[in-house]
């Protein structure tokens, strides 16, 4: 274990981690939430807005299929280094530095994105937005995950994820009311509204405890233990310890103590479950403007699409904390499959939006899960590096999604051929799921030892 220095006999020592682990929801918990569900929200608009704005952008640049799906993979691109790159570096600098760099950059770039006057200039201001998204949020679940207590640690980690149903959400109303009055450009300017709100983050963002302990900012660390656990005595001379990671090497340690073969299924997952996303997503008005629907249309479909999506979140996230993950996950993933595709078989308006929601429903709601679950599966010394592998190499997933379906439309492949094609991934995903060895899950080793020391204190 790490040690803080203080004057004290090593046996009069407190375990950090178990101690916010046992904590109960509280107000600083919600605190924490909903600053990780902000950090989600600016993601999720600045992910989402392009797929609302596709249908203005090609007549806008003159662009076909092939090319607007490419520029939408830049942004995830983007996205994927920023995960591997900002993981791996909040480890070692400060996850709260990390993500408060991450959100000015992608809130920049979005602002100027408006002033982009051509596909290449957009397309570069999009991969540098995605690099400060894939950057902020593998390190705003790792916060949400460090501070959450075990009882609800899916709702933490992974409910801040619905955030991006809150952004996508936004971007849908945005684009319904902007685009008729002042265009495109304007939904992109709406973009940089973040960087107002970084005075409130750099104030109320938490830093790791890993790393405030390192630093020997002991006091620091005592005022969030005592906010996590107000009603539980915390001694000034205590000893604090955390748990401890692999040293010098946590990319390596995502691989060692039997977490390797798990490791590449999370990732797997992870990278199919983002194909039918963001290939669905950002298609989706276009998708359904060749059906035959107008763009306003379109748009209400996406909005429908982000509200159940956002609702789903919690459900699941609820759910899985009361009957795990695996469950939840696999009923997820495969009632996302069936209503994709059953999409292509009506063109009733209504039951087309069932359709709609539902899939939303089941692989948004499933990555909200997914989140949660992969930040308790790492100890807390290698978990901004085990979310953010997993962040950047499932975003390929991202990337290939919008690529490969407007490959399939520039090839003129069936709205059938299309759409069964995009909800088969889902079906990957629930394999890999049931594959992952839960008895290499920190969280649930966490949870195991918790009950060991309840039931001896109970006897």
């Amino acid at each position: 274990m790490a040690t803080g220095t203080v004057a004290v006999p090593p046996t009069n020592s407190i375990n950090v981690n178990k101690w916010l682990a046992g904590a109960r929801f509280n107000g600083f918990h919600l605190g924490v939430f909903f600053l990780g569900l902000g950090i989600f929200t600016f993601d999720g608009y600045g992910l989402f807005i392009y797929g609302a704005a596709i249908p203005l952008l090609m007549k806008a640049f003159r662009m076909g299929p092939a090319q607007t799906g490419a520029i939408a993979g830049y942004a995830l691109i983007g996205a994927a280094l920023g995960a591997l790159v900002f993981g791996a570096l909040a480890d070692k600098i400060g996850k709260k530095r990390t993500t408060i760099v991450c959100i000015t950059l992608f809130s920049i770039c979005m602002g100027l994105t408006g002033f982009a006057n051509g596909p290449i200039t957009f397309g570069i201001l999009r991969f540098l937005m995605g690099l400060g998204i894939g950057g902020s949020m593998p390190n705003a679940i790792a916060i949400a995950s460090e501070y959450s207590p075990t009882r609800n640690r899916t709702m933490m980690g992974g409910g801040v994820t619905g955030g991006m149903m809150v952004g996508g959400t936004a971007a849908a109303l945005f684009s319904l009311w902007l685009f008729p009055h002042f265009g495109w450009r304007s939904v992109f300017f709406v973009g940089a509204i973040p960087l107002l709100l970084m005075p409130l983050y750099v104030k109320l963002l938490p830093e790791s405890p890993d790393l405030l302990l390192k630093r020997n900012r002991l006091e620091k660390l005592r005022m969030f233990m005592r906010k996590a656990r107000p009603a539980d005595p915390l001694p000034d001379n205590a000893t604090l310890v955390v748990d401890k990671g692999s040293g010098n090497v946590p990319l390596a340690a995502v691989f060692q103590d039997g977490r390797a073969f798990s490791s590449v299924m999370l990732w797997i997952m992870f990278f199919m479950n983002m194909i039918v996303i963001y290939g669905f997503t950002v298609w989706l008005p276009k998708l359904m403007m060749n059906a035959g629907f107008s763009l306003g249309s379109g748009l209400f479909f996406l909005l429908t699409l982000q509200v159940v999506s956002l609702i789903a979140v919690y459900i699941f996230a609820y759910v899985a904390d009361r009957i795990g993950s695996k469950p939840s996950l696999v009923f997820a993933f495969l009632l996302a499959f069936v209503c994709i595709a059953l999409m292509p078989h009506t063109h009733n308006f209504a039951l087309l939006t069932i359709l709609v929601g539902m899939s939303g429903f089941g692989f948004n709601g499933a990555q909200g899960v997914i989140n949660g679950y992969i930040g308790s599966y790492y100890p807390p010394a290698m978990r901004s590096t085990g979310v953010g592998l997993a962040f950047g190499l499932g975003r390929l997933g991202g990337i290939l999604g919008p690529v490969l379906m407007g490959i399939l439309l520039s090839l003129h492949f069936s709205y059938q051929t299309n759409m069964l094609m995009l909800g088969t991934p889902g079906i990957v995903a629930a394999i890999c799921i049931l594959l992952v060895r839960d008895k290499y899950n920190y969280g649930r080793q966490q949870q195991e030892l918790q009950r060991r020391e309840a039931a001896g204190q109970a006897s």
